[in-house]
């Protein structure tokens, strides 16, 4: 019964919280002008954006924020590759997976977990933390936790060859749970822990990356200056 929940009814669930969550965000802006308007830019929606915090402690996050970022684009591109070559059983995509998601797994570990760190450590940046910057940030640990743990740990590879058929019977609205069934416990913590993110993901803060690159192309360039620069 469990089995059949979180494998065929909470895959569906996540689709619709996903896509509905992110339409929602996107045409209910907190600022009246972008109220029933889809804008691809950071929208200036103060629940849409960032609320950066990279002025505060930069030296401290600037390797953490690049092995994130890297880290999330590899492991992106990776995991596409390994569930079509699941999917499709070809074995050389699996083995790309194993191998990049590895490496991008552990540089993507060490930049979330950092930036844990920060929001607790650093005061200002403490003080500007919401409930759902610690919670979202505990999902992705949780995620990439799970998915080192069973590959750099348990050493367990080749689950693409199920992952990937059971995801495309969920596609194609056929689902067969027992493609995932005999998985792993770790595995299959790891993909609920994720349907759980991708929940989420767009009632929070994060849901600014659906506005990456498209505003960011056109934008004009900031220009940041010391302020002994500007005194004189």
């Amino acid at each position: 019964m469990w089995d059949n929940f979180l494998f065929i009814g909470l895959p569906y669930i996540v689709i619709i919280l996903f896509f509905g969550g992110i339409i929602y965000r996107g045409f209910g802006g907190i600022m009246g002008r972008y109220r029933g308007k889809w804008d691809w830019s950071v929208r200036g929606d103060y629940q849409w954006t960032t609320r950066s915090t990279g002025f505060f402690g930069r030296v401290s996050i600037g390797p953490a924020s690049l092995c994130l970022h890297w880290g999330i684009i590899i492991l992106f591109f990776a995991h596409v590759v390994g569930l079509i070559g699941g999917a499709y059983n070809l074995a050389s995509w699996v083995d790309f997976f194993r191998w990049a998601g590895l490496g991008g797994g552990i540089l993507f570990f060490y930049g979330i977990v950092w930036a844990l760190v920060r929001r607790i450590a650093f005061a200002r940046i403490k003080a500007m933390s919401t409930p759902d910057d610690y919670i979202i940030l505990l999902f992705l640990i949780f995620v990439s936790g799970f998915g080192l743990y069973q590959s750099a740990v348990e050493m367990v590879f080749g689950i693409s060859y199920s992952v990937g058929p059971w995801l495309a019977s969920i596609i194609k609205l056929q689902p067969d749970v027992s493609m995932i069934a005999g998985a792993p416990l770790m595995n299959k913590l790891h993909i609920i822990f994720a349907f759980l993110f991708f929940a989420y993901l767009p009632f929070t803060k994060l849901v600014h990356i659906l506005s990456y690159p498209f505003g960011y192309i056109t934008r004009p360039f900031i220009s940041m200056r010391k302020y002994v620069a500007l005194k004189k």
